[in-house]
């Protein structure tokens, strides 16, 4: 025993058992076993543990080695969820990890979101399945605003003047007595305020221009994803071909509309799994 941790709840873990342990809880899953809060209900480890018991001969197996397993995959999955629910971060369906734009983005999302539980381009082949099994009870992006949009204002700061052309200091009380008594003097004073007033309204407008212009690429870019190809137009046909009444396919659909990279994760799942993808959606 270390503090409150007992040495004996620790085991190493095949390929072949996280496989069957994942099987056991989608299935768990498909039989309604999930609340609808997303976590599981009472009794799980102890079923999941007793389930691979007889799938796998002479395994020593406890509901506390099952408990602290699931633990160590929810971490993992809901860090690579965070990821690919940031702009800059996607799926790389060939090598089954996460990607990112580039390593600067990485860097400023490592800054807010800290992690050991999974780094980009590492690969993870049970994320597709864990979607399934975990569906919204994970952890959720917290950031303000997304690594690549921080890198954009990083970089409009430095492109532009921070006083947006007020360079000018403050007049104090005794500077406006002195420019007050010397008319040339005011003139001058009040050519400058101009001169400053018309560079801060150039500036500002500038500074919309490139907002406005990275806002339309970035539109653009959403465009391209969403309707890429026939890929709506196929996913339509497939759920319709589920059994799915027409309000059911809107909301499929305008989920994929809302997480384009979701889609391709759909595109790339065996059709096996896709019933329960669907099911996980619904339930949020």
């Amino acid at each position: 025993m270390i503090g409150n941790f007992n040495m004996s709840d620790r085991r190493n873990w095949t390929l072949e058992e996280e496989d069957v342990m994942i099987s056991i809880l989608e299935g768990i899953v498909a039989d309604g076993g999930r609340c609808d809060t997303g976590s599981f209900r009472p009794g799980t480890y102890e079923q999941v543990a007793s389930k691979m018991r007889e799938k796998i001969e002479n395994i020593t197996l406890t509901a506390k080695h099952v408990q602290n397993k699931m633990k160590r995959m929810k971490d993992r999955y809901s860090a690579a969820y965070d990821m690919l629910n940031t702009s800059g971060f996607g799926w790389d369906d060939t090598r089954k990890c996460v990607i990112v734009d580039s390593p600067e983005i990485l860097e400023e999302y490592l800054k807010k979101h800290p992690n050991k539980n999974y780094a980009a381009n590492r690969p993870f082949p049970h994320y597709e399945r864990l979607v399934v099994v975990f569906g919204k009870d994970r952890a959720t992006g917290s950031m303000a605003e997304s690594a690549a949009d921080a890198l954009d204002h990083m970089g409009l700061e430095n492109d532009e003047p921070d006083t947006f052309g007020f360079t000018q200091p403050m007049s104090t009380p005794s500077n406006v007595a002195s420019a007050s008594s010397d008319p040339s003097t005011e003139q001058t004073s009040k050519r400058k305020r101009k001169r400053t007033v018309s560079s801060a309204a150039a500036d500002i407008a500038n500074v919309f221009e490139k907002s406005m212009e990275r806002a339309s690429a970035d539109i653009a870019k959403l465009t391209e994803a969403i309707t890429g190809g026939d890929a709506m137009a196929r996913l339509g046909v497939e759920l319709e071909g589920m059994g799915l009444d027409r309000m059911q396919v809107i909301r499929v659909a305008m989920y994929f509309g809302n997480k384009p990279h979701q889609l391709r994760i759909w595109n790339g799942l065996n059709d096996s799994y896709k019933p329960d993808f669907v099911k996980a959606i619904l339930d949020e």
